[in-house]
C-alpha cells in the first residue's frame, strides 16, 4: 500500500468507549435522496414478485449455490436513491453512480456488487468465506457466450470420454445400448430377524393409467396394475413410514457401521433409448457389473490429503456425524467420485480465465449429484425431477436416493448441460442486457435497461478504483481487519448475517472441500470460520454477534467519506437480543439513524420459513457516520411494539433503533430496554 494511502487510514475507536464520551466532529454533511424519501410501495410490489423466483430475476448472481440471497430489486432501489439526479431516480433508467465507490463488507451472494456495478459504480466486496468471493469474481467477469460454449463443450467431451461408458445400459424393449439418466437406490435397514430395503414409494411414475411400479417382493419394475412375481429376493422392499418389522415386531434401524454409500442398494434404472425413448427397468446383472467396475476404479483414486474430507463438528454437520458419516467422500457413489476425479484432473487443461467458472459449475452440480439427492420424478407435472441436496436448507437423508448422470447428453435436471444453460448461457445473455419487470395496469412487462451491463473489470488496487467505471475489487478476509483507506468510499451498502438460526457456513463445507481440490490456489481454504458474526456453535454468548459487527462498522465509519457518506443495510428479526446487539455495535462505531423504511423480503412458502411465524419484510436502515448532519431525525422513545404486523413491526423497530442511537444508555440498559419493548421472546421462533 502506498504511503499516501497509509496516511488516510484513521485509527479505530477503542472497543469499550463510553457512548456519552463520543464528541461529534464539527463538519457539514450533505444530504442524499434516501435520507428523505424512498419508494416503499413500488419497491414492495416488485420485491414481492421477485421473492418467488429470485434466480429468474437475477440469473447472473446464481452461478453457485449460496443461501440468504437478498432481493436485487430492493438493492437497486436503495442504490438509485443514493444519488441526487432526479432524472436518474427512475428504476428503469441506466446509470447514476458513475464516479462513486460502493463497499459491501459482508458481500454474501453479491447482490450489492451486481446492482451497483450495473449503475456504473466501482465496488469493493469482502467476505470471510471464499465461495461468495469466487462466485462474484466469476459472475462479474464478462465473457462471450460463444467463447464459453467452446470451453464448456471441450471440457464436457473430455469428461464423457472418461466416464460415459459407466452410464450405459440395455433398453428392455430392443436390448440396444442406451444412456442412463438416473439410477434409483433403496436404503438398507435391519431389524432382529432380517434386512429390508426402504423406499419412499412403490410407484416410480404416475402416467395416466400407465403408472410404473416396483414390486416389493421381487423388485421387478412393471407398468399398469397387473404383475406376477417370477421369483422372490432376499431383501424385500418396505415403504417409508413402516418403522417396525411385522415378523419380529422389532424396529428397523440404519446400518450405521458401514460407509454411507454402501447402505444403499441399486433398484431401478431410468434410461433413454434412441428408438423407444425413456424407459424404466430393474437394475440387472450388467448394471451391477458397471457399479462394481466403478467401485474398483474409485478405490484406487489418490485424493491426496484425505483429512480435508473429514466432516467437522457443526450444527448441521452433526447431522452427518450422528449417522456415522465421517467423510464427505461417503456421500457419493463410486461413479460420482470418478466424475469428480475426472473433473479435477481435466481442469488444468483449461485456460486460467475460464477455469474459475467451470470449477464453480462442477461444484454446484454436486447439489444434484450425491446420494443425498432424492427422487421426485414420479409426479405427472414434474417427470424426472431431482430433489437436490439442500432443497430444505439442511442435510436430508432420502430413502429412495437418486444417482444422476452428470454427463447425460440431454439438458435434464442436474446435468452439466442443464446447469451450463441455466447458470452460464442465461446469465451471460442477461448480463449484457439486464431485464427488469415493470407493472402496468396489473400486468407484468419485461423491460430491458438500455445502456446497462452487469459486469466489469477487476481493479488492481485501491488507487485503481478512483477512476473509471464498473471496476470490482474483491477480498476474501475479515472485514474488521482490512485496512481500507480512510474516507475512501461514498456508500456502504450491505446485508448483515442473521443473528442466529442459520448455519450456512457449516452447510457450505459440502461444496468447500471439493472447491479446495478444484481450485487449490484460488482462495484461503484454511480461514477461520468462527470469525463470522453469527455463532454457529454452542456455548458462545449472544454478544459475539454485536462484537464482530462493532469492528466491521468501525471500519465502515473510517472508510466512509465525511461529505455525504452513508451506511445502508437491511435487517429484520423478532428477538430483542438481535436488535440490542445491533444497536450496541452501531453505537460503538458512532453511527446515527437518518431514516428507515420497510420492504417485502421473503416468499412466505420458502422452505426455510414455511409454517413458521417468520417476518416477511426487511427494514432498510440509513445511517450517517456523524451526528452533526443537518436536521438529524429526532426519534421518539418507543412504546411496546406491536408484533402482529410484519411491515409495521420492521418500521417500528427501525424507529426504536434511531432513538437508542441518540441516547447515552449503556449496554446493559439497552438490552433491558429492548427486552421491554419486544418482550422476552418476540413473536417468532426464527430470524426468517
Amino acid at each position: 500500500m502506498s504511503q499516501f494511502l497509509k496516511q488516510q487510514i484513521r485509527v479505530p475507536f477503542q472497543s469499550k468507549l463510553h457512548f456519552a464520551e463520543i464528541e461529534p466532529e464539527p463538519i457539514f454533511v450533505k444530504k442524499v435522496q434516501i435520507d428523505e424519501s424512498f419508494p416503499e410501495d413500488e419497491a414492495n410490489n416488485l420485491a414481492e414478485i421477485e421473492s418467488y423466483n429470485k434466480h429468474l430475476f437475477r440469473p447472473n448472481t446464481y452461478l453457485h449455490k449460496w443461501w440468504a440471497r437478498r432481493s436485487g430489486t430492493t438493492f437497486r432501489y436503495i442504490l438509485k436513491y443514493l444519488q441526487n439526479n432526479p432524472t436518474l431516480l427512475d428504476f428503469y433508467k441506466a446509470g447514476g453512480l458513475e464516479g462513486k465507490i460502493i463497499f459491501d463488507p459482508m458481500m454474501g451472494g453479491g447482490t450489492t456488487l451486481h446492482e451497483a456495478i450495473r449503475l456504473g459504480a466501482n465496488v469493493i466486496g469482502i467476505d470471510i468465506d471464499p465461495i461468495p468471493v469466487l462466485q462474484a469474481k466469476a459472475s462479474l467477469t464478462l465473457s462471450s457466450i460463444g467463447h464459453n460454449k467452446s470451453v464448456f463443450t471441450s471440457f464436457l467431451n473430455a469428461l464423457r470420454k472418461r466416464i460415459d461408458h459407466l452410464y450405459r445400459t440395455k433398453c428392455p424393449s430392443c436390448k440396444k445400448d442406451s444412456e442412463i439418466q438416473f439410477l434409483l437406490y433403496g436404503l438398507r435397514r435391519k431389524c432382529e430377524c432380517r434386512e429390508v430395503i426402504v423406499v419412499d414409494s412403490l410407484t416410480l411414475r404416475y402416467s395416466n393409467n400407465h403408472d410404473v411400479h416396483i414390486c416389493p417382493d421381487c423388485r421387478s419394475v412393471y407398468i399398469g396394475n397387473e404383475h406376477q412375481c417370477l421369483h422372490t429376493v432376499k431383501r424385500t422392499l418396505v415403504v417409508k413410514g413402516i418403522k417396525v418389522c411385522e415378523r419380529c415386531n422389532k424396529p428397523f434401524s440404519d446400518l450405521a457401521g458401514i460407509p454411507y454409500f454402501k447402505r444403499y442398494i441399486p433398484l431401478s434404472v431410468i434410461g433413454i433409448c434412441v428408438e423407444h425413448g425413456k424407459f424404466f427397468k430393474s437394475a440387472d446383472g450388467d448394471d451391477c457389473k458397471l457399479i462394481v467396475q466403478a467401485t474398483t476404479f474409485s478405490e484406487n483414486i489418490d485424493w491426496g490429503n484425505d483429512n480435508i474430507f473429514e466432516v467437522p463438528k457443526g450444527p448441521k454437520s452433526d447431522d452427518l456425524l450422528k449417522r456415522g458419516i465421517n467423510s464427505f467422500l461417503e456421500l457419493f457413489t463410486p461413479r460420482q467420485l470418478l466424475y469428480l476425479h475426472s473433473a479435477i484432473d481435466s481442469l488444468p487443461e483449461i485456460e486460467s480465465n475460464d477455469r474459475l467458472w467451470v470449477a464453480l459449475l462442477i461444484s454446484t452440480s454436486l447439489d444434484f449429484n450425491s446420494l443425498l439427492c432424492g427422487y421426485k420424478g414420479g409426479a405427472i407435472r414434474r417427470p424426472g425431477a431431482i430433489r437436490h441436496v439442500f432443497a430444505h436448507h439442511a442435510y436430508s437423508f432420502p430413502y429412495t436416493a437418486l444417482e444422476n448422470n452428470p454427463v447425460f447428453s440431454e439438458s435434464t435436471s442436474g446435468t452439466l448441460n442443464r446447469l451450463f444453460k441455466d447458470r452460464i448461457v442465461k446469465a451471460c445473455k442477461w448480463a449484457t442486457k439486464p431485464i427488469e419487470t415493470r407493472i402496468e395496469n396489473d400486468e407484468r412487462i419485461k423491460t430491458a435497461i438500455e445502456g446497462e451491463v452487469d459486469g466489469g473489470v477487476s481493479a488492481f488496487d485501491w488507487t485503481d478504483l478512483k477512476s473509471g467505471t464498473r471496476k470490482f475489487y474483491l477480498i476474501q478476509g475479515d472485514s474488521a481487519k482490512i485496512n481500507i483507506p480512510g474516507h475512501f468510499v461514498d456508500f456502504v451498502v450491505t446485508d448483515p448475517p442473521y443473528y442466529d438460526s442459520v448455519q450456512y457456513s457449516d452447510l457450505s463445507n459440502f461444496f468447500r472441500v471439493w472447491l479446495h481440490k478444484l481450485l487449490p490456489q484460488e482462495a484461503n481454504w484454511q480461514y477461520n470460520q468462527l470469525a463470522s458474526a453469527v455463532s454457529e456453535g454452542k456455548g458462545i454468548g449472544n454478544q459475539k454477534y454485536g462484537e464482530v459487527l462493532t469492528e466491521i462498522w468501525k471500519k465502515c465509519h473510517q472508510a466512509l467519506k465525511k461529505d455525504g457518506g452513508r451506511l445502508v443495510f437491511t435487517f429484520h428479526h423478532w428477538r430483542h437480543n438481535a436488535w440490542s446487539e445491533l444497536t450496541i455495535s452501531l453505537k460503538q462505531a458512532g453511527f446515527f439513524l437518518i431514516n428507515r423504511y420497510a420492504v417485502h423480503s421473503e416468499n412466505p412458502i420458502s422452505v426455510h420459513i414455511a409454517g413458521l411465524n417468520a417476518l416477511k419484510h426487511d427494514c432498510i436502515l440509513v445511517f450517517a457516520p456523524d451526528r452533526n448532519i443537518d436536521n438529524l431525525t429526532e426519534w421518539n422513545k418507543p412504546n411496546k411494539i406491536d408484533t402482529n404486523d410484519s411491515y409495521q413491526f420492521c418500521r417500528d423497530c427501525g424507529s426504536a433503533l434511531g432513538w437508542f442511537l441518540l441516547t447515552s444508555l449503556r449496554e446493559n440498559e439497552i438490552r433491558e430496554e429492548w427486552k421491554q419493548i419486544l418482550g422476552e421472546n418476540g413473536n417468532g421462533k426464527t430470524s426468517g
